[in-house]
């Protein structure tokens, strides 16, 4: 049995490292190819093409990548058709994913095509349910109640649950880093700067601003920043070519669970990770940029009240949410100063982060991984 899976972004290349994992734990003797990142290689997939700049989002921004997108698509395309794989799953990246589905069923695939991840059609552009019900054989989701959107079209809908909750994030070393570092027992401010790298480009002077206004009024808070290796470049020059920048201590992805162990609260460009710094118990702050365009259309036809799955969950603005003009150090600083101040509301939030996220976790005794590995070999008809 021959299995493709693909992946172009950071938080996609876990999912595809575990679920490779959970693959070949179930069936020692299926093959494994692929497209992907650092994690689908340490799991054993040599990507068979680069997926640098494709961690796209926006309008502005896909539209001046159209090139570099049709370009690996292609290539994609033609290692697939070249590799012929029995199944092939393309995990999360709804726009890059769907093109590449429509170019294989024009070359001929005719093989199973499996998408892991469900757009968000609940909370933005429903139509997207059509087309990949047109396009695909079968839908992995992570949260239950999104079946209700796809199985009416006739797509083989299964929910998985969410391979965030595989990890404890509580399971960090609190100390490591303190150590490391020299930071004895300072109150510590983490930062994420996103996974994109144009979501670095519009929140690393923002995010600077937010340290300096912080540091001004607590002038010995710690800074630390784990940061991605799709990122780190573009962390680096924005390092280089802004002074204050120079507060922040960055640090390989590699240390984020400690990081996170340690930190007394969190500032964080939206995207999993403000789930798992809530699954950790650190009070966050989350913000997000893009550009005027895709800001202005994503407005028009967003439909959920909340931007983090633990605010939507719970129905309640557990991490508060800040989104462009909104965006600057007074306004982020003035929302993060009582997490590192006041220990009562710090403590109160961390266990509201804790309780909210074991909720949405249940009480499944197989890892979301394992149930998409069972789901992926049930579709080749060996479960």
């Amino acid at each position: 049995m021959n299995i493709y899976l693909i992946a172009v972004e950071p938080s996609a290349d876990q999912l595809g490292a575990d679920l490779a994992t959970e693959l070949r734990a179930l069936d020692p003797n299926v093959s494994l190819f692929g497209i992907g990142g650092t994690r689908m290689a340490e799991a054993g997939i040599v990507s068979a093409v680069n997926t640098n700049g494709l961690a796209i989002f926006g309008v502005t921004e896909a539209l001046t990548r159209l090139s570099l997108v049709y370009r690996k698509i292609a290539e994609a395309s033609a290692d697939i058709m070249a590799t012929q794989p029995d199944m092939v799953v393309m995990i999360d990246s709804y726009g890059f994913m769907v093109r590449l589905a429509e170019r294989l069923r024009k070359d001929g695939f005719d093989k199973k095509l499996v998408k892991y991840v469900a757009p968000q059609v609940w909370a933005t552009r429903p139509s997207r349910a059509k087309r990949l019900a047109r396009l695909f054989d079968a839908l992995l989701t992570l949260h239950p109640f999104e079946a209700d959107w796809f199985t009416p079209l006739g797509l083989s809908t299964q929910h998985v649950g969410n391979a965030v909750f595989d990890t404890d994030y509580r399971a960090g070393d609190p100390d490591r880093i303190r150590q490391q570092y020299n930071l004895g027992d300072r109150p510590i401010l983490s930062v994420f700067f996103g996974s994109r790298p144009a979501e670095v480009k519009r929140l690393a002077k923002p995010f600077s601003e937010t340290v300096q206004a912080l540091k001004r009024d607590i002038p010995n808070l710690a800074v630390i920043s784990p940061v991605s290796d799709s990122v780190a470049e573009h962390v680096g020059a924005a390092a280089g070519s802004d002074p204050m920048m120079n507060d922040i201590i960055l640090l390989p992805e590699t240390l984020k669970l400690d990081a996170m162990a340690c930190s007394t609260a969190a500032l964080a460009c939206s995207g999993t990770v403000t789930t798992q710094l809530a699954c950790a118990g650190v009070p966050t702050v989350m913000a997000y940029k893009v550009s005027h365009l895709t800001a202005t259309l994503v407005l028009l036809v967003l439909k959920a009240k909340y931007f983090s799955m633990v605010n939507i969950n719970a129905d309640t603005l557990l991490i508060p949410e800040f989104v462009q003009k909104q965006v600057t150090g007074d306004i982020l600083a003035k929302a993060v100063r009582p997490y590192l101040t006041d220990t009562k509301k710090r403590a109160a939030v961390s266990d509201a982060l804790i309780s909210q996220t074991d909720l949405m976790r249940g009480s499944k005794n197989v890892s979301a991984s394992a149930q998409a590995a069972q789901a992926v070999l049930g579709f080749t008809g060996k479960p």
